[in-house]
């Protein structure tokens, strides 16, 4: 593959030097943090992407605040570019990865409910075959992993994420649905909850951003309605004790309430709204799509979602 876009693409005029320069750009998406990536001065990277825009008759690159943004060419040149570059790697230098020896340190980028669920499960799994890897769990607000996963400041990413880019994989691994909690002894508890009576009560928000909005705020406002959110958090574990000692009442996932030691003091219910049920998925950089130690911890992780009990129903 690699050997027919140098043949009939550049004539000739290309080496796999510039091919593997343009991958880390790419990748980085500045040209300073490709070249250190590369151990190269940032100067020589420059040059090679002037002869490869005289080769391709393109910009490839363009400048922008955060570094550089591709044009549609470089797009264009990139799947099969990557794809032949891994190949060739893989065919020179198979990767090896043995976990009872590594000293790896992963970097997850997770909210507390996704902690709460994956973590219980994936330590004895280190224990026993992985001693040495190292765990660093980071906050996600959702919007900040992109970044850091395209600035290789972490590895994974666990959550729900809306939007990605060309250089990031995203996987769903498992589904779970929202339910509305209460105390025990609300008002409220004592005969199904209708719409009406959900909006004009006070509510609990969990806010990874700390926007005081939700995906069922977005859902009432198609219908003209609102809620009063009298209270936001950014940790999913804090709802179940605020709330079963409160008049305010709050949308969780249905895990994380059976999971929570207050579960005996809410009532739970099904939302009078209908919603969309809550996926949660795994999101990597590119770059890491072969990694051997990478890879490994993915399937354990895909693992650990596929064997969670299935959310049980009201």
């Amino acid at each position: 593959m690699i050997i027919m876009i140098v043949m009939n693409s550049v004539h000739n005029q290309i080496d796999l030097n510039l091919l593997h320069i343009f991958e880390a750009v790419m990748m980085e998406l500045n040209v300073s943090r490709a070249a250190e990536r590369l151990n190269m001065t940032q100067p020589a990277v420059s040059h090679a992407l002037r002869r490869l825009r005289r080769i391709t008759n393109d910009d490839l690159f363009l400048k922008v605040p955060s570094g550089v943004s591709p044009t549609p060419k470089a797009l264009e040149l990139w799947e099969p570019i990557r794809e032949g570059l891994i190949h060739i790697r893989q065919a020179l230098s198979p990767p090896a990865f043995e976990p009872a020896a590594s000293t790896q340190t992963f970097t997850l980028a997770a909210a507390d409910y996704t902690v709460a669920l994956f973590l219980p499960k994936l330590l004895p799994i280190l224990a026993q075959t992985a001693p040495q890897i190292n765990i660093r769990i980071v906050p996600n607000t959702n919007i900040n992993a992109a970044k850091l996963l395209e600035q290789s400041e972490i590895d994974l990413a666990i959550g729900r994420f809306y939007r990605s880019t060309l250089r990031l994989r995203v996987q769903e691994v498992m589904c779970d649905r929202y339910v509305c909690i209460m105390r025990k002894d609300h008002p409220l508890a004592r005969k199904k909850l209708t719409l009406k009576q959900y909006i004009k009560v006070n509510h609990i928000l969990v806010t990874l951003t700390g926007e005081a909005t939700g995906f069922i705020d977005e859902q009432l406002r198609e219908i003209d309605l609102s809620r009063r959110i009298a209270l936001t958090v950014n940790q999913f574990t804090l709802v179940p004790e605020l709330v079963a000692g409160s008049d305010l009442i709050s949308a969780m996932p249905s895990r994380m309430v059976e999971r929570s030691p207050f579960q005996a003091n809410l009532h739970i219910t099904e939302l009078p709204i209908k919603i969309a049920p809550a996926f949660l998925q795994i999101m990597w950089h590119e770059r890491k799509q072969i990694d051997p130690a990478h890879e490994w911890m993915r399937a354990h992780l895909i693992a650990i979602a596929q064997e969670l009990p299935t959310v049980s129903t009201l």
